[in-house]
């Protein structure tokens, strides 16, 4: 379908307008500046908002808003330009999608939440289509997500609001996905859809998620009280506090929980994992096959294995199997001697027994083939003696039996160890 799209330069745009020309569309870009030559562009400023759709155009999705703070540029100025896009959609029959905000509510803490609502109401009565998404996150750090990542990479402690708010994230590429679901449904129209986790978090554990998942670092929460808050942004003044971005930071304290699932039902959208959405890729296809690199090579060197060690197990996964993990238990991966659990013959006569072996041969013959692998099984460098051969001896033994008798215990329970059912045979 042919989309245009304003704002295309923006954290959502730019996506939107990737995803979208990826999948075949024709699009159509409307900024301020020239986007990139593979795309059609067409200037258009919030300020001048005159803008020629082009002809058979299904969709316009109207992203374009002001984020520079500039004095010159009021909430008016986004609301006329929003009906002066509705009245040209109108005339050309093109159906117009407006991307709004949860904070969007006519009693909003900012004029930014205001100015959305006022817009929305424009929308709806034209039989536009309306979009409140949850707090955008993944790919690249722009829009608040870009702030909230800055923040938790420089300061050694994350802000653990009280009373805490609560925040309902969606990842950009699925909002994206649900975006240009509803440009091509023409049966959407008139609506608002909510879209966002089904299950609201805390604003602090979406914090923890970025720190965790996405950049790595411990950090550790330091309480403080909105109150302490609400005084700093009066001492900055309103001006300092929205060129800072606290304002929309701010608006997250009065937000509302989004009845959100029957919106994704209604798109056939299933939101990512938060912790798979804040991995670089939007996946954590590879993150878990790394997890599983981890569990099975620990067991087999009985120490840590090298980081190359561990993306030749997952690219060998993903080149000779379906590219998906098998494991799915935090036990294994704390604690990878298990594995011995599911490394005996009962276990691998059952398929998912046999699936699980697969896995270890290719990791045994990975570990074999490299320098650390090859240290290990082959003694190198370890000190030799007798008393010290004889006692490795016992311990390998006891090691042994303990095992086995382990096994037979815990052998009842061994099949929830393993992520995925695989269908036995007949």
């Amino acid at each position: 379908m042919k989309l245009l799209i304003t704002g295309a330069t923006g954290y959502i745009g730019e996506r939107l307008t990737s995803l979208a020309a990826r999948d075949g569309h024709d699009v159509y870009c409307a900024s301020r500046k020239p986007t990139l030559t593979k795309y059609k562009w067409l200037p258009f400023d919030l300020g001048s908002p005159t803008l020629e759709i082009p002809q058979d155009c299904k969709a316009l999705v109207h992203l374009a808003a002001d984020t520079s703070h500039n004095k010159n540029t009021s909430s008016e100025t986004e609301i006329i330009a929003a009906r002066a896009l509705i009245q040209q959609s109108s005339l050309t029959g093109t159906k117009i999608i407006f991307i709004s905000s949860q904070t969007a509510s006519p009693d909003a803490p900012t004029s930014y939440g205001q100015t959305k609502w006022r817009i929305e109401q424009d929308i709806l009565a034209a039989g536009g289509v309306v979009i409140r998404p949850g707090q955008v996150y993944g790919g690249q750090e722009r829009g608040l997500f870009g702030v909230l990542s800055s923040l938790v990479r420089r300061v050694p402690a994350i802000p653990a609001l009280l009373p805490a708010p609560l925040i309902q994230p969606i990842h950009v590429d699925d909002l994206a996905a649900a975006i240009l679901t509803a440009a091509d449904n023409n049966d959407i129209r008139g609506e608002t859809l909510s879209l966002g986790m089904i299950q609201p978090i805390s604003f602090g554990a979406f914090l923890e998620s970025i720190a965790t998942d996405k950049l790595h670092k411990l950090r550790l929460p330091v309480p403080l009280p909105v109150p302490l808050i609400n005084l700093g942004t009066a001492i900055l003044g309103k001006n300092l506090t929205a060129r800072l971005g606290l304002d929309r930071l701010l608006s997250l304290l009065s937000l509302k929980p989004m009845q959100s699932q029957a919106s994704l039902i209604r798109l056939g959208i299933t939101l990512r994992p938060l912790a798979d959405g804040m991995h670089k890729s939007g996946s954590g296809r590879r993150r878990r096959l790394l997890i599983e690199a981890n569990t099975f090579l620990s067991y087999l060197l009985k120490c840590q294995p090298h980081k190359d060690l561990l993306r030749r197990y997952a690219r060998a996964i993903e080149i000779l199997d379906d590219g998906q993990a098998l494991l799915d238990s935090k036990t294994l991966s704390k604690l990878p001697c298990a594995v011995a659990l599911l490394d005996t013959g009962a276990v691998r006569n059952t398929v998912y027994g046999q699936a699980i072996s697969r896995r270890l041969h290719m990791a045994t013959a990975l570990a074999e083939a490299s320098p650390q692998g090859a240290s290990t099984f082959l003694g190198l460098k370890r000190p030799a003696g007798f008393a010290r051969a004889f006692i490795a001896l016992g311990m390998a033994v006891l090691k042994d039996i303990c095992w086995r008798v382990l096994s037979i215990v815990a052998s009842p329970v061994l099949p929830r160890l393993v992520k995925r059912k695989i269908q036995r045979d007949d």
